[in-house]
C-alpha cells in the first residue's frame, strides 16, 4: 500500500483567497511538496479547494506535474469537492467540472478522479451558517429512483471517457449527499456498472453526522470488496440527550472513535493494496497527518505480516 496526502487539511493556507478560487504557485508550493516526501508520503490527494484547476493552463498543470515529480512524489487522485449530479441546481455545472477534471488527470498522470456527490457549500460562511446546515444535511432517502438512474448515467459516460486513459473512478461515501450510506453508494455503484469505477469507504464521512447512521463497521464490510481508494481520517461523537443529537469533534486515525486498525485489516483480507490517503487535520494539520501516516504505516508493515499468516473470513 502507498500512502497520499490530502490536501484538502491545507486548504486554509490560501487564505485570505477563498476556497476553489486560487492555484498555489510554484514556490507556495514547494515546502508543502518537499514536506510531505520527507514524512513519507508516496504522493498527494490534490482537491479543488487548496489547487482550483478548472482555470489553470494546461502549461501551469504540467510544471505543477513536474515539479511534483521532482519532489519524489505523484499526484494519486484529484478530488473535486461535493460534485452532486442530479435534484440540484449545480448538476450540470458539476458535471462539466468532472469531465474537466479527466482532463487534468491526464495532464498531471494521475489515475484515480475521486467522486464525491453531496450537496456543495459556500466558499465563504459564518460558523452560524455552518453550524445550522448541520440540521438539514441531504440523505440518500431524498433521491428518487429517477435521481439515482440520472447519476448513474452520467457516471457512466464519465466512466467510458476516462478508460480512455486508463483512469479510474471511486465513488465516495459522503454525509450531505445521495451517497451518505454503504447501500447507497452500492445501489450507484450497481447501477454504474463499469469496470474501472470502484468506492471510497471513507468512514468518518459516513460516522461524523449528527443523526442515527449504520455502523461504520458494517459500511466498511460492504464496501471492502468494491474498493479502490480509500480517504482516512477520524472523530469522537457525543450525545446530547437533551437536544438528542450528536456532536463530532476531530480526533487522530490513532484516537478517534473508528478502529482502523480493524478496517484495514478487513480491506487486506479481500485483498485491497491500494492508496491510503490522510485526510487528518485540524491545528497543525501537517503534525496529525505525518503522525497518522507513521501509525497506518506501521500496522502495514507490521500487523498486516500478521493478519495474513492467520486469515479470516471478514468481520471476525
Amino acid at each position: 500500500m502507498q500512502f497520499s496526502l490530502a490536501t484538502t487539511i491545507v486548504s486554509g493556507w490560501n487564505y485570505p483567497h477563498p476556497l476553489f478560487s486560487h492555484v498555489p504557485s510554484e514556490s507556495e508550493r514547494r515546502p508543502l511538496l518537499a514536506w510531505a516526501r520527507s514524512a513519507g508520503f508516496d504522493g498527494i490527494d490534490v482537491a479543488d479547494t487548496w489547487m482550483s484547476w478548472y482555470g489553470a493552463s494546461n502549461a501551469d498543470l504540467h510544471s505543477f506535474r513536474d515539479q511534483t515529480r521532482h519532489a519524489g512524489l505523484v499526484v494519486s487522485g484529484l478530488n473535486p469537492y461535493r460534485c452532486i449530479l442530479a435534484r440540484h441546481e449545480s448538476a450540470a455545472r458539476n458535471l462539466e467540472k468532472l469531465f474537466r477534471s479527466l482532463e487534468v488527470c491526464r495532464i498531471l498522470d494521475c489515475r484515480m478522479l475521486n467522486l464525491a456527490l453531496s450537496v456543495p457549500f459556500p466558499a465563504v460562511w459564518s460558523e452560524h451558517e455552518r453550524a445550522e446546515r448541520q440540521t438539514r444535511l441531504a440523505r440518500d432517502r431524498d433521491f428518487t429512483d429517477g435521481d439515482f438512474e440520472e447519476t448513474a448515467q452520467k457516471i457512466q459516460r464519465l466512466a467510458d471517457e476516462a478508460a480512455r486513459d486508463d483512469i479510474q473512478l471511486t465513488i465516495e461515501l459522503h454525509d450531505d449527499g445521495m451517497t451518505d450510506t454503504s447501500a447507497s453508494v452500492l445501489r450507484l455503484h450497481r447501477l454504474v456498472d463499469r469496470p474501472n469505477v470502484g468506492v471510497n469507504p471513507d468512514l468518518q464521512n459516513g460516522y461524523r453526522v449528527p443523526y442515527p447512521t449504520e455502523d461504520w463497521r458494517a459500511a466498511l464490510i460492504a464496501l471492502a470488496p468494491r474498493t479502490n481508494y480509500w480517504h482516512v481520517k477520524s472523530c469522537a461523537k457525543v450525545y446530547h440527550l437533551d437536544e438528542r443529537r450528536t456532536y463530532s469533534h476531530r480526533a487522530s486515525i490513532r484516537d478517534g472513535d473508528i478502529d482502523h486498525r480493524w478496517a484495514l485489516t478487513q480491506l487486506a483480507r479481500v485483498g485491497y493494496d491500494g492508496w491510503i490517503v490522510v485526510e487528518s487535520g485540524g491545528g497543525d494539520s501537517l503534525v496529525t497527518a505525518a503522525s497518522d501516516r507513521a501509525y497506518l504505516a506501521e500496522l502495514v508493515a507490521e500487523w498486516l505480516p500478521l493478519v495474513k499468516e492467520s486469515p479470516e473470513a471478514p468481520g471476525h
